[in-house]
């Protein structure tokens, strides 16, 4: 028999920790559940899956604006927001443990052709990509600078995809206004040569008496994708098909591109570039333009533009939920509906 429900309210940064304790007695020992709903407003793109998502009504969204309020003293702690947020903003907890009741997303694979380059983790616009170094230079190769030679970097076959960088500091990446490009620092280069083996393009020579013997070098880091929000952006700009993203959301996007051109003023409102986690809208030559392929479905750009000038019809969320309440969650979302407050949600069962 439940004894106490305990329900507590935090905030750490701009994290909202919500708790729900559940105390009881089983066979005279007291017992304990805890629960979170952690919330991270800076990734929330006010989407609004988590509004129509919840069973009780206890999550609400401000008018055009990218945040969600959670009021946890109605809260059930199911966590079916976890599981439906596209912009992984939510995680649900059981004892300190990460769940999920059913899984949604797919998210980016790393494929066979992965060079173990920097491009993705450089390129992800949620942090989902992690690197860790496995082999640089100063582990397998005594420098001994002040030595002479050339390095030369051949454009026409260098991808920029900054494997070299991580290996020796005496190349280095710089971008530019989105053009990457690789320096050469001769104060930190001996003239080794294991750059020239590190390049998957053989983009690099290197002319020297003090080249050391090839080592066989196969790997760099180590590449970990995880919290992937299905965006593509690492499959698109991977230079050797590394990637790919399996997206979970189906649906359409409409603009009416000629009422944009003459109401939109993007100079000053920018909702639709600053909302997409995707970067899906972007500006060239001084329009607005969107790249379709880039699109998650996630309806944030339909809620915060002003004008009313786009339109966005999530078709359908690939998952499949074992329980009656997730199956309605689901439907809610696609209808951009929120609950009828009845407790439905607490029936396990086929419709």
């Amino acid at each position: 028999m439940i004894e106490e429900i305990e329900k507590i309210a935090d905030v750490s940064d701009s994290n909202f920790i919500f708790k729900q304790n559940i105390f009881w007695s089983l066979e005279g020992e007291r017992k304990k559940e805890s629960r979170e709903i952690v919330y991270y407003s800076n990734k929330c793109s006010g989407c609004r899956f988590c509004v129509y998502a919840c069973p009780v009504n206890a999550i609400s969204s401000y008018s055009e604006q990218p945040f969600i309020l959670i009021d946890h003293t109605i809260c059930c702690f199911c966590g079916i927001c976890s599981s439906l947020c596209p912009d992984r903003a939510i995680e649900f907890r059981i004892d300190g443990v990460k769940k999920e009741p059913f899984v949604v997303y797919k998210g980016a694979e790393k494929l066979e052709s992965c060079a173990g380059c920097a491009v993705c983790y450089t390129i992800c616009p949620a942090n989902a990509v992690k690197i860790k170094p496995i082999l640089k230079i100063d582990d397998i190769h005594e420098r001994e600078f002040g030595k002479n030679g050339t390095l030369r970097i051949d454009l026409e076959k260098c991808k920029k995809c900054g494997r070299c960088t991580l290996f020796c500091d005496a190349l280095v990446a710089v971008v530019d206004e989105g053009i990457v490009n690789i320096l050469f620092n001769e104060d930190r280069c001996d003239y080794c040569g294991l750059c020239e083996e590190v390049c998957p393009n053989k983009a690099i020579e290197v002319v020297s008496e003090y080249k050391v013997e090839k080592v066989g070098i196969k790997k760099v880091v180590d590449i970990e994708i995880e919290n992937c929000i299905e965006c593509g952006l690492c499959e698109i700009s991977c230079p050797y098909d590394g990637v790919k993203v399996h997206k979970s959301i189906e649906g359409e996007i409409k603009v009416n591109w000629r009422r944009l051109e003459k109401y939109c003023d993007w100079e000053s409102c920018r909702m639709c570039i600053n909302i997409c986690k995707s970067k899906a809208w972007y500006v060239e030559e001084g329009k607005l333009k969107l790249k379709t392929e880039l699109c998650r479905f996630c309806r944030a750009c339909m809620y915060v533009c002003p004008e009313k000038l786009i339109e966005v019809k999530v078709k359908s969320i690939n998952c499949t939920p074992e329980w009656s309440s997730y199956k309605l969650a689901i439907n809610r979302v696609l209808n951009e509906k929120t609950a009828e407050l009845s407790r439905s949600w607490l029936l396990e069962g086929d419709e």
